[in-house]
């Protein structure tokens, strides 16, 4: 095998170490994160390692953790991901039910296969040992051997007739040596998640097991798994035992208990002697596969989250994950390793949970651990796994702010295209609003149940409203431009209103019978605008929580989104198929602009000085990018389309002075956009 392969340098800027610039679409000047539903894959050579995301490919160098080159930019939609045994090729999956093969030194695409035409999107993909074959799971639980050359499906699994068509496939791997492929599989109509033994040949069905979480033996002789523990027979299906099977010839030669709750992970030692086991009960036990009995138990632990793992030389670790950082244990000297502080959401954490033990050998420089080392490793994951909605300009127009992942709002500077800092960064945050101060006020609203949360972030350790109902709640909320309300919609159409610096709750507005999609408040704040899935817009009186009016429609239709002009004068709203302008005082319908079936505009806003609209299409079958379109609103032209982002616009937002537009996308980035070539006269 070639050991110093190197991935080709597409698309990567000199001076740029960030990827912030690489491969933008025509008039944006930078893009802020790298992609969401991120998938990884180290190199065989453990030189570098791969980040597939739904905006493209991304490699990294593994020494130094910094972006190197960035492929598939074209469509991106990445959904899985592996390196072949000699690091030759490296294999997507796509959402749009396409996988690739593709060369790493050269970057061209040796392969390409669609299996299906309809739904097809491929959540695993795994190489076999010698690199001939893949083994693939899609969106309808159909597992198939694809031969990477020929181009062509070898065997699938025979999973004889099924009654629900589904995404039930959790893992699906080739034992070491090549023979057997084993998947994890959720069968509706059985007890519990199933274990499938077959051959990659034939299809052939060799035997199943209630189980999850399995691994082979080193010398593929046994599989273990974690599975439910058949002395109980209480309804709830749960893996706290753990068992080992022959492949040979399907017989379970051990079978262990003492967990009391889920087992999570699951390793063989190097001398396939025993099995090291960790659960959620906090524990990690040690198991001796001959005697068939406990070999150790250890329960120092304070987390969930405990991934054992052996060192080359056979030594017993352990990654302790907890919430604010990650250690590293010796378990069998219970001794901590003197590494650098690892934040839970830093690359380098994402480093141990996948690879931990070339992670291991990583920072300590050395097979043995050593005190002392001092290695600076402060690449954060920040940029993957992120919908940055909504996306705020701060009004000095030098920032912008956005969600981060899974907690906090980020600041990006515009200037230097770097973070800023990160606000309220320990909470969950689902919205948010920048005050005309400048101060953000962030909310948390739990969807579908009836908790939600508001924090000031010049005071982040305070809530200032915490709510509860009776109803489930929709991710949809609202501030009011007076920095004192803000309204949130519900599943059977109820929109809740309370006042948070006052700490109460107000009256609902209540008249829509379903879904609330949207709500917005005017400028002034005095009135509000919603959408429902019972297929009307109201207008509401803030200060009497009273109906106003139902905007006209020329047929009943779902206001996905909407947007009040600057001055309060214009209501823009955004439907399936069309693009609506209206009145704000007699609420006459100024224009209406149809839209092609595959560009519905549900990201809308309005630039500052409330001439021009920019909407943003969501994903339809057939698109690759998606548009944005900025609107003269005076005529209804369409002046400009923007393509850039593979999937849903979420959300757009101006700068204050109109020159730069904002967009954020379900894809897990910001494009900045200059607006300048469109709208040089936009402040005048």
């Amino acid at each position: 095998m070639k050991q110093n392969r190197k991935p080709a340098p597409f698309n990567a800027v000199a001076g740029d170490t960030e990827g912030t610039t690489w491969a933008l679409p025509e008039n944006a000047i930078a893009r802020f994160g790298k992609g969401r539903s991120a998938k990884f894959a180290l190199s065989p050579n453990n030189a570098y390692f791969a980040v597939g995301t739904l905006m493209g490919l991304w490699w990294y160098d593994m020494s130094s953790k910094s972006p190197i080159a960035l492929w598939e930019t074209e469509r991106g939609m990445i959904s899985a991901l592996d390196f072949s045994q000699n690091g030759e090729y490296i294999a997507t999956g796509s959402y749009d039910g396409i996988i690739k093969v593709l060369d790493v030194e050269s970057g061209e695409c040796m392969a390409q296969m669609k299996r299906m035409q309809e739904h097809n999107i491929y959540w695993k993909i795994a190489f076999s040992p010698d690199s001939k074959w893949i083994v693939t799971a899609n969106q309808q639980g159909i597992v198939e051997v694809l031969d990477v050359h020929r181009g062509v499906c070898v065997a699938q699994m025979d999973r004889s007739e099924r009654e629900v068509i589904s995404a039930d496939i959790y893992e699906s791997e080739f034992s070491p040596n090549g023979q057997y492929v084993a998947t994890t599989v959720d069968d509706l109509g059985t007890k519990g998640t199933q274990i499938y033994i077959w051959c990659p040949e034939t299809g052939e069905l060799f035997f199943k097991f209630a189980g999850i979480e399995f691994v082979f033996s080193q010398d593929s002789r046994l599989l273990a798994a974690a599975t439910p523990d058949e002395s109980v027979n209480d309804g709830d299906w749960i893996a706290p035992c753990v068992s080992v099977w022959d492949i040979a010839t399907g017989e379970r030669i051990a079978h262990f208990i003492g967990h009391n709750d889920w087992v999570d992970f699951i390793t063989f030692s190097p001398c396939n002697k025993f099995l090291i086991s960790s659960s959620r009960d906090q524990s990690l036990r040690v198991w001796d596969i001959v005697k068939g009995r406990q070999k150790e138990v250890y329960t120092d632990f304070q987390t969930t989250r405990v991934v054992p793992f052996y060192s080359e030389e056979g030594e017993l670790f352990t990654i302790v994950d907890g919430e604010h950082t990650i250690e590293v244990w010796n378990v069998e000297g219970r001794e901590k390793l003197p590494i650098p502080e690892i934040h839970p959401r830093s690359i380098d954490a994402m480093w141990f949970r996948e690879f931990p033990q070339q992670a291991l050998i990583d920072i300590t420089h050395s097979k043995k651990p050593k005190v002392g080392n001092n290695i600076h490793l402060t690449t954060t994951l920040r940029g993957f796994d992120n919908v940055p909605q909504p996306v705020l300009f701060l009004p000095d127009g030098k920032t912008l702010a956005s969600t981060s992942d899974r907690r906090g709002i980020v600041l990006w500077d515009i200037e230097s295209k770097q973070v800023q800092e990160t606000l309220l960064e320990d909470k969950r945050i689902t919205s948010f609003t920048v005050l005309p101060c400048g101060n953000i006020i962030g909310a948390y609203i739990q969807a579908n149940d009836d908790y939600g949360c508001v924090w000031d972030a010049e005071n982040p350790d305070e809530l200032i409203a915490e709510f509860t109902e009776k109803a489930q709640l929709t991710w949809k909320i609202a501030f009011s431009p007076t920095s004192d309300q803000l309204a949130v919609g519900s599943r059977a159409g109820t929109i809740y209103h309370w006042d948070f610096k006052l700490k109460e709750k107000l009256k609902p507005f209540t008249g829509h019978t379903d879904f609330i999609w949207s709500v917005e408040y005017s400028p002034d704040g005095k009135r509000l605008v919603s959408g429902s899935s019972d297929r009307t817009a109201r207008l509401w009186d803030v200060e009497t929580s009273k109906e106003i009016a139902t905007l006209p429609l020329d047929k009943p239709s779902i206001l996905m989104e909407i947007a009040f002009s600057p001055c309060g004068n214009l209501i823009a709203g955004g439907m399936y198929g069309e693009l609506r302008i209206w009145c704000a005082e007699t609420l006459t319908t100024l224009f209406a602009i149809p839209q092609p079936e595959s560009e519905n505009p549900y990201a809308l806003a309005f630039s500052p000085c409330g001439r021009y609209l920019a909407s943003g299409t969501w994903w339809h079958e057939g698109m690759e990018k998606m548009a944005i379109r900025l609107w003269e609103v005076a005529s209804g032209e369409n002046i400009a389309t923007l393509w850039g982002h593979p999937t849903d616009i979420q959300s757009l937002g101006f700068s204050p002075d109109g020159t730069l537009l904002a967009s954020g996308s379900f894809d897990g980035t910001i494009l900045l956009w200059d607006m300048k070539p469109y709208m040089d006269d936009v402040c005048s």
